[in-house]
């Protein structure tokens, strides 16, 4: 019965490519559920505007919309989360720099173990190679891995994106530089000002990941994909991506670094922020109830907070117990059974996070510094207590402390009293809601919305295909991309 039902979404498919229109093949591998959330957004944009989207993904919807035909890569979380391949978040948010920066791209080499073996990879394989689709768009946080399909389908227009900032690979696909001496790693906790012995970590950092990648990560990307049948005989995958015609990543300068980009790198940060909605009647009568107001605590998507252990979920619980005068909502993947919860506190699996930061009584966001929730937190003015784990969650919470929005708790140290003498000094400083509007006006004061912006740049890519004008010379001057070479 399977089966039958692949085949007919493919019929399906092929039929609505002769019914005219716009068709779109989407490449979301990334095991993600916040860049699920992020890439998302953009996707039913499009369908909205009556293009036809074939997704092949990590995340699928229960309810597919309009316009919208998911293909499931149904393995790729089970092959990062569990298995030979599965990747510790918790040990890696403890590795030093060149562990974790590895360890960051095992979890590609796992992300594309479990792509690659799953059915859904077979349904998008069957459909006829001469499927017209007009546009690839594909998520390249975790590498090249089904880029693949992007050949099989005639190569035609490659669109990347990103809801991880602008990484230090991002060159590798549209040319452009890194600089170093002022543009920290992603893991590193740095400022733009850095000392000399700083730079010169931030440095050896930079070449590492790029010797790792092009030298390690790359051409192991390029074994694992071609035990693919259909993929044996495709270009090497390192080319491939360097096909790509522009990049849309998740930054802007009022949260993040200020760098020069190429013209073909579209800066679109915040693009999931929409107009907030009416929250469960529940949910919005415990805000209001709150005599002083309301705490959102969430550690998003990736990291859990059923996963900080009972030692530290009790230090929480008491800590929440001490400011009575506030509600606070906790974003909890699990049941309490074994804590006692404090009558201030509601715990839920699932928070509607951009709708509830919208709230005028949301006074407090405790947060794992994911990018996702900075952005929203700044465009909604709400300062931050930060509780970094891994990759660049350190850096966007060295931007929020540099600017004097936020506060840092550190997970491995952290005590009844420190949690509490830090929620307590942002809530009665008031100086860091006045510094977070600043930011939110710089945020929110755009000649458009970023996903408008985003929306253009498809449709610029769609009435050029062959358009090399806004492409960078650097990413055909060789591997050090340097003006002498």
């Amino acid at each position: 019965m399977g089966r039958i039902v692949e085949y007919l979404v493919a019929a399906l498919a092929v039929l609505s490519s002769f019914a005219g229109g716009t068709n779109i093949l989407c490449l979301m591998s990334v095991a993600s559920y916040s860049h699920h959330i992020w890439n998302r957004v953009l996707m039913e944009a499009l369908a909205t505007k009556g293009y036809n989207l074939t997704i092949v993904s990590a995340d699928v919807e229960k309810v597919q919309k309009v316009n919208m035909t998911y293909i499931h890569l149904e393995e790729t979380y089970h092959a990062v989360h569990e298995g030979d391949s599965a990747i510790d978040l918790y040990e890696m948010a403890q590795e030093g720099l060149v562990k974790s920066m590895r360890t960051f791209y095992d979890y590609g080499i796992a992300s594309c173990e479990g792509s690659l073996r799953s059915k859904g990879l077979g349904q998008i394989l069957s459909y006829p190679d001469d499927f017209k689709f007009d546009l690839v768009l594909y998520d390249f946080t975790l590498g090249p891995c089904i880029l693949g399909l992007f050949h099989k389908f005639g190569q035609p227009p490659l669109v990347g994106v990103t809801a991880f900032n602008i990484p230090p690979y991002t060159d590798d696909l549209i040319g452009g530089h890194k600089y170093p001496a002022y543009i920290p790693y992603y893991t590193l906790n740095y400022d733009s000002y850095m000392t000399f012995l700083q730079r010169l970590e931030n440095a050896f950092i930079y070449a590492a990941d790029y010797f790792y990648r092009t030298y390690v990560f790359l051409p192991a990307t390029d074994k694992q994909i071609r035990q693919i049948p259909a993929f044996k005989n495709m270009p090497y995958v390192g080319s491939l991506q360097e096909k790509t015609m522009l990049v849309m990543v998740n930054s802007h300068h009022s949260v993040d670094f200020p760098e020069p980009i190429p013209q073909n790198m579209v800066m679109v940060g915040g693009l999931q922020i929409m107009e907030p909605k009416p929250l469960p009647e529940d949910i919005k009568k415990f805000i209001d109830s709150g005599r002083k107001g309301a705490v959102l605590f969430s550690l998003g998507t990736n990291v859990l907070s059923s996963d900080l252990g009972d030692e530290r979920i009790s230090m929480f619980l008491e800590a929440i117990r001490q400011f009575p005068e506030f509600n606070f909502l906790w974003k909890f993947e699990a049941d309490l059974k074994n804590h006692r919860v404090p009558k201030n506190l509601m715990v839920k699996k699932f928070l509607p996070q951009n709708d509830i930061l919208a709230q005028p009584k949301i006074k407090l966001f405790i947060t794992h510094a994911g990018l996702l929730s900075t952005h929203e937190a700044t465009w909604h003015g709400v300062p931050m207590v930060g509780i970094p784990f891994i990759a660049d969650q350190y850096r966007n919470l060295e931007k929020s402390l540099q600017a004097g929005v936020a506060e840092r708790l550190v997970i491995w140290t952290v005590s009844t009293e420190k949690i509490v003498a830090t929620i307590r000094k942002v809530l009665e400083d008031d100086g860091y809601r006045v510094r977070m509007r600043v930011k939110s006006a710089l945020f929110r004061d755009q000649p458009e919305k970023p996903l408008e912006r985003a929306l253009w740049w498809i449709d610029w890519c769609l009435r050029h295909p062959n358009a090399e004008t806004i492409r960078s010379p650097t990413v055909r001057l060789g591997p050090w991309k340097s003006e002498l070479a």
